[in-house]
C-alpha cells in the first residue's frame, strides 16, 4: 500500500487527483477524508496565567522527569 497526501477541492462530490499522482494511483483506492474548516476557531486555545511567586524551580530536577 502506498500513501499520497495532497489538498484538493470537491465539486459535486468529486475529488480531483493532481496530475503528478494520476499514473501512480491504481483503480482501487482507500479514501480517508479530513475536512478543513474555512474559518479558524479561536476557542481551541486560550491563554492563562500561572502564579509563580514563591515557586522554587530547579532546572536539573525538571529535566530528570
Amino acid at each position: 500500500m502506498q500513501a499520497y497526501e495532497f489538498s484538493s477541492t470537491t465539486k459535486n462530490g468529486i475529488i480531483h487527483i493532481p496530475d503528478i499522482y494520476r499514473d501512480k494511483v491504481p483503480s482501487n483506492v482507500k479514501v480517508i477524508i479530513i475536512a478543513q474548516d474555512d474559518k479558524k476557531d479561536k476557542s481551541d486555545f486560550s491563554a492563562f496565567r500561572v502564579k509563580t511567586k514563591g515557586f522554587k524551580f530547579d532546572r536539573e530536577e525538571a529535566n530528570e522527569r
